[in-house]
């Protein structure tokens, strides 16, 4: 059994009126994820759509955001005050000044505004990415050293965790600690196509290589009864 406060459901559509109506059928207390697709589309007034439907969801902004440590501290600073996600990510690959200055500003304007604290994660390597793409991209390391690497940075300079897939679980974990988070994309059910995804696992799996959250996308939201589906992907 999976307890269902790991599970997150990623929106990702440009249909605002299905985000609406899955937010809405949702009984269980899920995290509903935010990504670029929905962002670009609809923005704050979108988001705060589907917070009006469901004022107590947790939500996952999952923006990815990747420039120099100014201007990423700077567009950290509306999203905490006119959101305050439950977790946002950044890119690891950004470097460890960047990484370092927006966890403190993350903790600065969270205690100034009395907010929440949301969980700061890094992205280390996309899920998408094989063996062939770390050839074309340069990269010495295997993918999962490579991701381990960047997990201890994140972890250096201040951040609550990490997403990687389901196969880095354990490195992380022993290289970081198991209060370290690590959140998984990459999730799929034996009986669902991989897709764009190179490097996954099922939800079981995940949660027994030690995953504190799994992302779940279409395995939910193209379910005919996304009820349904979370408690066969928790075993309720």
């Amino acid at each position: 059994m999976i307890n269902v406060n790991k599970i997150i459901c990623a929106i990702d559509t440009s249909d605002i009126s299905f985000a609406e109506q899955l937010v809405s059928s949702i009984e269980y207390k899920i995290i509903f994820k935010i990504g670029l697709e929905f962002y670009y589309n609809f923005g704050l007034e979108g988001i705060n759509r589907l917070k009006k439907i469901k004022p107590e969801m947790k939500l996952f902004l999952d923006l990815k955001l990747h420039d120099i440590p100014n201007t990423v501290k700077k567009s950290i600073i509306p999203l905490l005050k006119s959101i305050n996600p439950f977790m946002l990510t950044i890119h690891v690959s950004g470097g460890a000044s960047m990484l370092e200055e927006v966890a403190q500003t993350v903790h600065k304007i969270s205690n100034e505004n009395n907010l929440k604290r949301p969980m700061l994660l890094g992205v280390t390597i996309l899920t998408s990415l094989s063996n062939e793409d770390r050839d074309e991209l340069g990269w010495n390391a295997n993918l999962s050293e490579q991701a381990i690497k960047l997990a201890i940075l994140a972890k250096k300079t201040g951040l609550d965790g990490v997403i990687a897939s389901p196969l880095e679980i354990k490195g992380i974990k022993k290289a970081c600690s198991n209060s370290f988070k690590v959140i998984t994309p990459g999730i799929r059910m034996p009986e669902h196509k991989s897709h764009d995804q190179a490097r996954i696992m099922t939800p079981i799996e995940a949660i027994k290589n030690g995953a504190d959250f799994i992302v779940i996308g279409r395995p939910i939201v193209e379910a005919s009864d996304p009820n349904m589906a979370i408690k066969n992907i928790c075993n309720l």
